[in-house]
């Protein structure tokens, strides 16, 4: 056993048939300080204990399965478009409407300006038509920008989409609705014919903005 002076710190090896009794009162022979010379618990022997044979790893967990994306936010690339008479009566429904709005700045300006006829005055005449002519622009870019639906595609369910199925913005729908339609009427309305002889039912203003109308 190995004796300690918590003293000095001087050890010392010393049998343990020349012990006394412990606990017992002993002096350091280096300090000659006086302290209690306690009994050391045995140390554990484990050459006895079976070997663990089991496999103490823990087990990997199966990789989580990928969430798929929500429903709404699949593109809608396979949508059904929509056919050309469909698209023809959401015209119709939208030409009547900005009818009834043409009517009411007519009216609206001939109150305000005092009853002045427009018809003998070119002038007036072709300041209302110019004003007609931006207001069905921002009627058709705007709808078709904000959600893809005029009120007469909104009425008839049916949506400009982009060609890969997103969203269409105010800067593509000014394309299809400006720039295309105008080629479109140019040919002699060839480009709105193509929709009912293409299989994928798209006209000349939806080639050239990248656009597709399908059925909600």
């Amino acid at each position: 056993m190995r004796i300690e002076c918590p003293h000095c710190q001087y050890s010392k090896e010393v049998a343990n048939e020349s012990l006394p009794a412990l606990p017992a009162n002993v002096t350091c022979p280096q300090c000659s300080q006086s302290f209690t010379l306690e009994a050391q618990a045995p140390e554990p022997d484990f050459s006895d204990e079976p070997l663990l044979t089991e496999d103490l790893t823990p087990a990997m967990a199966p990789p989580a399965a990928p969430t798929p994306p929500p429903a709404a936010a699949m593109p809608q690339s396979s949508a059904q478009p929509a056919g050309f008479w469909l698209r023809v009566l959401a015209s119709i429904i939208d030409g009547v409407l900005l009818q009834i709005l043409s009517y009411a700045m007519l009216f609206g300006l001939q109150a305000v300006m005092g009853g002045i006829n427009f018809e003998t005055d070119p002038t007036i005449a072709l300041v209302l038509f110019a004003m007609s002519m931006v207001v069905s622009v921002a009627y058709y870019v705007f709808f078709t920008g904000y959600n893809g639906q005029t009120p007469g595609k909104m009425a008839l369910r049916v949506k400009v989409i982009d060609n890969d199925g997103g969203p269409v913005g105010y800067g593509q729908a000014f394309v299809r609705e400006v720039i295309g339609k105008f080629l479109s009427s140019l040919i002699l309305c060839i480009g709105y014919l193509m929709v009912a002889f293409r299989a994928d039912k798209r006209g000349l203003h939806d080639l050239v903005a990248r656009t597709r109308v399908i059925k909600l």
